[in-house]
């Protein structure tokens, strides 16, 4: 990405890169897609509150586009320094240390599925009143 040489030239590369976001985020939002996500999520996380709570659901590995996410989707510079960040995260061993810490830290595995199950129902009740806001008068 070139720097802008003029204020125009800088308020319209923000007002674009505004608009890829925004789009993006409107594509996702509200969409069957998320709503598909965070059903699991809730189920993982309430199940695993449930029936053993000693363990955190195996979410290791999974990315967007693995989940379904269309990946023609365009973030604009937000998404990718995004993944910069995610992958300099990585090199630094980021996934390491957040396994130690839940090794040392067994006895919040509880607590963690119980916020991860309200987290993700919460996320899952807001993309639903989007769905109703969008789609008030189609049927299907």
């Amino acid at each position: 990405m070139e720097a802008p040489k003029s204020l125009e030239e800088a308020k319209a590369l923000v007002r674009a890169e505004k608009a890829k976001l925004t789009g993006s985020l409107s594509a996702i939002a509200g969409s069957r897609w998320l709503m598909a996500v965070l059903a699991a999520l809730a189920i993982a996380f309430g199940v695993n509150a449930i029936y053993s709570p000693a363990q955190l659901p195996a979410l290791a590995g999974l990315s967007a586009v693995e989940l379904g996410l269309p990946p023609n989707l365009d973030f604009g510079l937000v998404g990718e320094q995004a993944i910069q960040a995610r992958d300099a995260a990585l090199r630094e061993g980021a996934d390491e240390r957040a396994a130690s810490l839940l090794d040392e830290n067994r006895g919040l595995a509880p607590l963690l599925n119980w916020i991860g199950f309200g987290v993700a129902f919460a996320a899952l009740i807001g993309n639903m009143w989007i769905m109703t806001i969008r789609r008030r008068f189609t049927r299907g």
